[in-house]
């Protein structure tokens, strides 16, 4: 289905919600019972195949035809089971017990009274910033286990009453009827991906007849289903705003969407950088959370991100709304909240230590060697600082651009220093231009105009980033109450628009053929290497990767590389989500593509390519 009738049918349901919400309920209803039905008259006939099979061998004795179609029958048969039983795995993480933490469990029972729903069957602490509930189906389609999943950092970065706001959200897609029914199809679409994605790449005749059905169903399903699941969303927050007040609810997404950015942006990046003085973390780090996710954010840090939070728009891809029309729903106000002044660690009571042991025993297991492997990279920068201080006066733009580099992965200080110091050698030096550029946008520092105004002139391969900082920075002096002229934006606009064309016709060229075609040498500066598998040692679900070139006509300039990464498991939805994390993390502006072996590509096809080993991680 093109994405375009996605969107109308997703429009199309959004309007019949609106306009008869049970006549839409009961037309998904319906929807989802075909699905089903299909699978249940596909099995049906192949097990009336199979009768008849046996019925003609009792009449006419045995014939060759029948061991094929019989085999025929068996293999369709035995897939339609599988679609109908499709396993969930149980979430991940430690498990509590009502005596492990009374006050927790007190409170969730608080919670399912008011709320009106199930009982909690499991709960589990994990080591994500977030909370979820999750339907798990026992046998099949019938019967099924609620698990309550807390993110420890969550725990560490908000007060009882909001993390129990957070808890009578989850809580309240559970509630009553409509909850079941809001499960249930949350359950079937999960159930309906992984059913294509199982046979997706079946070449067998009977996968392929299934397969076929996915594609026409599915997409289908999602959008006729999307306003249901969106409109739940809403109704969550209601009822978590009706049993915690509205204002806990709005101050607990608003310090949520600060932390969380915090706690990704920062609080792992400064963790890391203490390898090089501690052989160890010490404290641990899920310990560590305690004090560091409590403490507020630097106030310029939480008041971008709450701007670029609230600049989010809604997509179809997501049925969870953006933080705008969330808060604007409860009738609060998109502002940097009063800090939680203690952590809900309370609720957990003395199995809060064991809990923060389990984690960090955990990550220093499955880390050591990369703690190692950073801790010697560290030590490497560190001295190669020192033999660049010694010759200071005579180093190229490149060596200054090196020693900054190596600052930044020593320190949490502004490196603009060094970058200037290679534009004094080199007055065009395109990275030294486009990182202290980043850096004064970064600072809100109006004076990045300028800067940005000689990147996109005199470097057209960073000519899209520059208008995009450039655009950001508007934003921001805008925010802030600074004058910006309509004049100034209209020209980086229009800016973008020609840049964006000439990227566009790069990225496509890029991105759409195979990643091992036009292959060639990577192009890439050792500090850019280290920054690469640093950020690889800090993703754990990365196995092994390799690095190629991949030339493009349409930005010949432009050295562009290709990431080929192994996961630890073969993870569809995980390797989607590695893919996105790691193209917006890794700062390689536009010339990145990451694609996942195994899954996208095949090993073979890779080193073929030339593809260079980058990282392996240590078992």
């Amino acid at each position: 289905m093109e994405h375009v009738d996605f969107m109308h049918l997703v429009r199309l349901s959004e309007q019949a919600c609106e306009q008869d919400a049970t006549a839409y309920r009961r037309s998904v209803w319906w929807f989802a019972v075909l699905g089903y039905a299909m699978v249940i008259l596909l099995a049906l006939a192949a097990f009336g195949v199979l009768i008849a099979i046996w019925l003609a061998h009792g009449t006419q004795g045995f014939r060759g035809w029948m061991v094929w179609g019989g085999v025929a029958a068996l293999a369709l048969l035995w897939v339609c089971l599988r679609a109908l039983m499709t396993r969930f795995e149980p979430p991940e993480g430690h498990r509590l017990q009502a005596d492990d933490a009374p006050e927790l469990f007190k409170a969730l029972e608080r919670i399912r009274r008011a709320v009106k729903g199930p009982a909690i069957d499991v709960v589990m602490i994990d080591a994500s910033f977030n909370a979820s509930i999750m339907q798990r189906p026992r046998f099949g389609l019938f019967g099924h286990t609620n698990y309550l999943t807390i993110g420890w950092p969550m725990l560490c970065a908000l007060e009882p009453k909001r993390l129990l706001a957070v808890i009578a959200h989850e809580y309240g897609h559970l509630r009553g009827e409509h909850g079941k029914f809001s499960a249930w199809v949350y359950r079937t679409r999960t159930a309906w991906w992984r059913m294509y994605t199982t046979y997706e790449d079946d070449d067998s005749p009977v996968s392929w007849l299934l397969r076929r059905f996915f594609v026409w169903y599915i997409p289908r399903f999602n959008a006729r289903t999307f306003a249901l699941a969106r409109q739940d969303e809403y109704e969550a927050d209601r009822i978590a705003a009706r049993i915690c007040g509205a204002d806990v609810v709005g101050q607990a997404w608003n310090e949520i969407e600060i932390k969380s950015r915090w706690y990704d942006a920062e609080y792992w990046r400064r963790l890391w950088r203490r390898a090089a003085q501690q052989e160890q973390p010490d404290p641990m780090p899920h310990a560590d959370m305690v004090q560091r996710l409590l403490e507020p954010p630097p106030q310029a840090f939480a008041q971008e991100a709450l701007r670029q939070a609230m600049q989010q728009l809604p997509s179809y891809d997501d049925t969870h709304p953006v933080p705008k029309d969330r808060l604007a729903a409860l009738g609060a106000k998109p502002e940097v909240p009063g800090w939680s002044r203690k952590p809900a660690l309370a609720l957990l009571g003395p199995a809060a230590r064991r809990v923060a042991q389990h984690f960090d025993r955990e990550w220093w297991n499955e880390m050591r060697r990369d703690w190692a492997r950073h801790r010697e990279h560290l030590t490497g920068c560190r001295d190669r600082i020192r033999d660049l201080k010694a010759r200071a006066a005579e180093l190229s733009a490149d060596e200054w651009v090196e020693w900054a580099q190596c600052f930044e992965a020593l320190s949490t200080d502004d490196p603009s220093a060094f970058y200037q110091r290679a534009l004094q050698r080199d007055p065009r030096h395109a990275e030294a231009m486009r990182r202290l550029a980043a850096h004064h946008v970064d600072a809100g520092d109006p004076h990045a105009l300028a800067l940005l105004e000689r990147l996109q002139a005199e470097h057209v391969h960073h000519g899209y980033a520059a208008c995009t900082m450039a655009q950001e920075l508007m934003d921001r002096l805008h925010h802030a109450g600074e004058e910006v002229t309509s004049q100034a934006r209209r020209v980086w606009r229009e800016r973008r628009e020609r840049f964006e064309q000439i990227e566009q016709q790069a990225w496509e060229s890029f991105s759409t053929t195979h990643p091992c075609t036009d292959a060639c040498a990577p192009r890439w500066s050792e500090p850019e290497r280290k920054q690469l598998v640093d950020e690889l040692i800090r993703t754990p679900d990365v196995a092994a990767a390799w690095v190629g070139g991949k030339q493009v006509a349409a930005m010949p300039g432009r050295a562009y590389l290709v990431l080929f990464v192994r996961l630890k498991k073969v993870d569809e939805a995980l390797g989607r989500e590695l893919v996105r994390q790691l193209m917006h993390r890794l700062p390689f502006g536009g010339r990145l593509l990451v694609t996942m072996v195994d899954l996208y590509v095949r090993e073979a096809d890779m080193l073929a390519a030339g593809a260079q080993p980058v990282y392996q991680r240590q078992r």
